[in-house]
């Protein structure tokens, strides 16, 4: 003969646990006496729609036999379904009597519907654009340096495809390449701009000059 199990310790869990997780989580206590008015104590049953004498759920009903035998009584982080279609992120505790007998059950149901809403929200806040000049009409990457000096060196990096390269060890043509650029972005549009290049560079002025002169014609030229 089956005596009837004392919820009384639960039902004041329902609330205490209620009042920790806030108005997204609904907590539900189920008991098995009777499966068709199975709701015994709910907390926010607004987020599901359900109130006490609610029937017990069909995924409750289909893992009832499998609970108090093999594995642990309780179901963790599964898809759960509103009343109105909202997606919850449901748990599942089945409660055992002394015999291993399954005589309710404890659901906690979150509705993360506002902390989707927020996660979309930083993931566009973090969105960056493409490094790749070819994806979507994006052919300028701006980077910031805080001196002139700071430029160039960027320039010379990149056309050397290593960081701190001696200026000794630059070829003509990688400081060609750096002028080049260098007049790409107007930069000896700047006062003083032949004077740094050519220090940063190690050449004269006037080689700097003569490298522009020829940039220029070749740009003037079509090539």
């Amino acid at each position: 003969m089956t005596t009837e199990f004392d919820f009384s310790s639960y039902i004041q869990l329902v609330d205490f646990l209620g009042a920790c997780f806030g108005e997204n989580t609904e907590v539900v206590l189920h008991s098995f006496e009777d499966i068709n008015h199975s709701v015994i104590a709910i907390h926010n049953g607004h987020i599901s729609g359900r109130k006490i004498g609610a029937p017990l759920t069909r995924f409750a009903l289909s893992k009832l036999k499998d609970k108090g035998k093999d594995g642990p009584p309780y179901y963790l982080n599964y898809l759960g379904k509103s009343a109105n279609n909202i997606s919850l992120r449901s748990n599942s505790f089945f409660i055992l009597d002394k015999q291993g007998n399954p005589r309710g059950m404890l659901c906690v149901n979150t509705d993360v519907t506002k902390y989707q809403q927020a996660a979309d929200l930083l993931q566009k806040l973090a969105f960056i654009p493409s490094e790749k000049p070819e994806e979507k009409g994006n052919n300028t990457i701006e980077v910031f340096q805080s001196t002139s000096e700071d430029m160039i060196q960027g320039i010379i990096n990149e056309v050397t495809h290593s960081a701190g390269v001696a200026v000794e060890r630059l070829t003509v043509d990688e400081k060609v390449e750096v002028v080049r650029r260098l007049n790409d972005e107007k930069f000896f549009l700047i006062k003083g701009a032949v004077s740094q290049v050519s220090d940063m560079l190690g050449v004269s002025e006037a080689t700097v000059y003569r490298y522009l002169s020829n940039i220029n014609k070749k740009i003037k030229n079509g090539e």
